[in-house]
């Protein structure tokens, strides 16, 4: 009975902190004052700005998203990753070889990322009939 009470006191440390937690981060973030956000519809609807509701721009808005906002810095953050692996495995060589291996991996990805890119635009090109 014990156990199941310390469970319990755990759970609810764990959902006050979690609402703490939130609750701190929207004051953090209210802090920041206000911005005006515009939202286009990227189908043809009124409010934005002329040509951004074309195909071409959608795939090519989608693309740069995906590869300069998401692809790099994952790759980057893998490789010190990699990196920090190999420094502090002390002289092991199975340490050694998965800092190798995150490294080898993260250039794996980050060449995926950028064969990606360019089908993308190679398909915009045959879809658009533009280069």
């Amino acid at each position: 009975m014990d156990i199941m009470m310390e469970i319990a006191k755990k759970g609810r440390a764990v959902w006050v902190s979690a609402i703490v937690f939130f609750a701190g981060m929207g004051v953090a973030f209210a802090q920041g004052g206000t911005q005006a956000i515009t939202l286009c519809d990227p189908l043809g609807g009124s409010g934005c700005t002329p040509g951004s509701e074309t195909f071409a721009t959608v795939a090519t808005n989608i693309a740069n998203f995906l590869f300069v906002d998401i692809a790099i810095p994952l790759s980057v953050i893998m490789v010190l990753v990699g990196a920090f692996q190999m420094m502090t495995s002390a002289g092991e060589p199975e340490k050694i070889s998965q800092g190798k291996k995150t490294i080898l991996y993260a250039a794996i990805g980050l060449a995926i990322a950028i064969v990606a890119g360019g089908i993308t635009t190679l398909l915009k090109s045959i879809i658009t009939g533009s280069s």
